[in-house]
């Protein structure tokens, strides 16, 4: 062989060397997926966002000896998601904000359209699709809160929501779930609470 016909056929094999990286590489990426990537489909639009008010009370003012006793301020409580803490905001009779706090550790209760999307997330989640949207399951979702120390996903700065899906009127408890808000999915799809176990319940699932 030449020494011209051998350069050609060298560059020749890396050549090929190199389409076939290159084709194993495009495989991975584009090859099935699992665990986390099975729940890139799920419409994420209707998040969270912003700062939500959950509470609104009247209450004592700071210093309110030196005020007249039909005189109460206002205290807000929410949750600010872009930040990922709890804020309390306190404002006097004529409406003007005197004080912001942000109480390490506090939470508060669920407002109507985080509810909603709770269990718009429960529902859409293919690992546990099948049981929560099965004829006669009930959802609890409403005040479960959830704060772990430690925990990879419910730690500080998360929104952890425990949902309990249950059948025979929703006394029966057949899963436990954990949506985080913050992050907009569900960080556990079958949680069992520490020390306890699921029910199961009388037809055998």
């Amino acid at each position: 062989m030449s020494r011209r016909n051998f350069k050609r056929a060298h560059i020749g094999r890396q050549c090929a060397l190199l389409g076939s990286v290159l084709f194993l590489l495009c495989g991975c990426a584009t090859g099935p997926k699992s665990g986390n990537d099975a729940l890139t489909g799920i419409d994420h639009s209707g998040r969270m966002r912003g700062y939500i008010e959950a509470k609104r009370v009247t209450d004592f003012c700071p210093g309110q000896a030196s005020r007249r006793d039909d005189e109460r301020c206002i205290v807000t409580r929410g949750f600010d998601y872009s930040r990922g803490v709890t804020v309390v905001r306190t404002y006097d009779p004529n409406g003007a904000l005197i004080a912001t706090q942000e109480p390490p550790g506090a939470d508060v209760s669920l407002t109507d359209v985080e509810q909603a999307r709770v269990e718009a997330l429960v529902r859409a989640d293919p690992r546990i699709s099948d049981i929560v949207n099965a004829p006669g399951v009930v959802l609890w979702h409403g005040g479960f809160v959830m704060r772990e120390p430690g925990d990879k996903y419910c730690d500080r700065g998360s929104r952890c929501i425990r949902v309990i899906a249950a059948i025979h009127g929703g006394d029966d408890v057949i899963l436990h779930s954990v949506v985080d808000l913050m992050t907009d999915r569900v960080v556990y799809p079958r949680y069992v609470p520490s020390g306890k176990t699921v029910a199961r319940h009388s037809d055998g699932g």
